[in-house]
């Protein structure tokens, strides 16, 4: 089973996905993560069915079976966990300034990947802290 990976992205007031692969031309957008997730999937499958239909060449990873695999943003990630964690606790746990990270989510500033990879431990090191609370 191919793995399929799918951009996860903030723009303005929803999230977006689209794959990775420009050749599947299909983008999808809503408020909660999860339904672009499911629909960006289905809207994946409705093109392909598409493009077998008129006889396009498809791309390898989607022959057989495949799977998706969600990268998100940086700007996803901080707008994702808005809605569990506070960006105070996120910048307490990074290091890095609330603003900095107000930047980020807004998309005024793009994090370098050391930046990014520290945003991402940082929310899922909260994360499994809150995991000890039942």
């Amino acid at each position: 089973m191919s793995k399929v990976i799918i951009n996860i992205d903030w723009m303005e007031h929803n999230f977006g996905a689209a794959p990775k692969n420009e050749n599947v031309a299909c983008v999808v957008t809503g408020k909660e993560l999860a339904d672009v997730e499911r629909d960006i999937v289905e809207a994946i499958k409705f093109q392909l069915e598409g493009m077998k239909a008129n006889g396009e060449v498809i791309p390898d990873e989607f022959l057989g079976e495949w799977e998706p695999e969600f990268v998100l943003t940086t700007r996803a990630q901080l707008r994702y966990s808005d809605n569990y964690i506070t960006r105070k606790a996120l910048s307490k746990e990074t290091g890095i300034n609330e603003q900095q990270l107000s930047h980020y989510a807004n998309g005024y500033k793009k994090p370098r990947p050391d930046t990014q990879r520290k945003i991402a431990d940082g929310i899922r090191a909260i994360s499994q802290r809150l995991t000890f609370i039942f």
